[in-house]
């Protein structure tokens, strides 16, 4: 059986039962633990699983809200350096889209010392931190919930941000490549991102260290299609030349006051 056959295989299995084993794999397509662990490490950088302890499942299963939990905790420090830098491209009486993040979620948690901000969001739990404040009005997209996420998603969604127009969107994404560009691992999330840089003066993109050479299934944006790209340490240098001679600035704690 061919690699991508085999592949195949395995997602239908995982989609079938929601989650698998290495061993339970193995003995159905009838190779070694090996082989399998080489595919599931091959498919979770493609998005299309995700790797448990022992085994993995589907991207999109029951199992997402606590993949969402996970990510919120973690490269909290990362996160932390990269809000302290974004938060600095806003003004008092900006437009702001944000996504549906975790990271992007560190960047609301600094707004509330600024005046007369409107803040539009796809993230259930971007709205509620901005909700605690007095000086941010904050709207969330409609659309549809999706099930064990913290996002909005959907034509409604894609709808109500192409009647808004920002000073700035704030964004998070799955990978950064050279040979990809800016890249998320779902294709709803993907679009809307695409819609908000489409109706945004500014666009910003926050990746940690950790995004940087990985590839998913969805290309959001190249280089000199985004304004600003900010992580929390300089990244390598194949990377930086390639930003050079775009419009994008590349924002590291060690950046010049911008």
């Amino acid at each position: 059986m061919l690699t991508l056959e085999r592949q195949e295989e395995i997602l239908e299995i995982l989609n079938r039962n929601k989650s698998a084993t290495v061993d339970y794999l193995a003995s159905s397509l009838y190779v070694s633990g090996a082989t399998i662990r080489r595919d599931l490490r091959a498919m979770e950088k493609k998005g299309m699983i995700i790797r448990s302890h022992g085994g993995a499942m589907p991207f999109r299963s029951a199992s997402i809200e606590t993949s969402f939990i996970v990510r919120e905790q973690k490269d909290t420090v990362a996160k932390r350096k990269m809000a302290a830098l974004a938060v600095k491209l806003i003004k008092n009486g900006n437009s702001i889209f944000v996504d549906s993040s975790s990271t992007t979620g560190y960047v609301m948690e600094l707004l509330k010392d600024f005046t007369n901000l409107t803040v539009t969001t796809t993230g259930i739990n971007n709205a509620t931190i901005l909700s605690q404040t007095d000086s941010v009005k904050v709207y969330i997209a409609g659309g549809l919930v999706e099930n064990h996420s913290n996002s909005i998603t959907g034509t409604d969604t894609m709808e109500y941000i192409s009647r808004i127009h920002a000073d700035i969107c704030i964004l998070s994404c799955t990978g950064v490549s050279l040979e990809a560009g800016i890249n998320d691992a779902s294709l709803e999330q993907s679009k809307l991102k695409q819609c908000m840089r489409r109706n945004s003066s500014k666009v910003a993109v926050l990746a940690d260290s950790t995004k940087f050479g990985e590839t998913f299934m969805c290309h959001d944006f190249w280089f000199d299609e985004i304004d600003y790209l900010i992580t929390e340490k300089e990244p390598p240098i194949d990377f930086v030349n390639a930003i050079k001679g775009t419009k994008c600035k590349l924002i590291t704690p060690n950046s010049e006051l911008f």
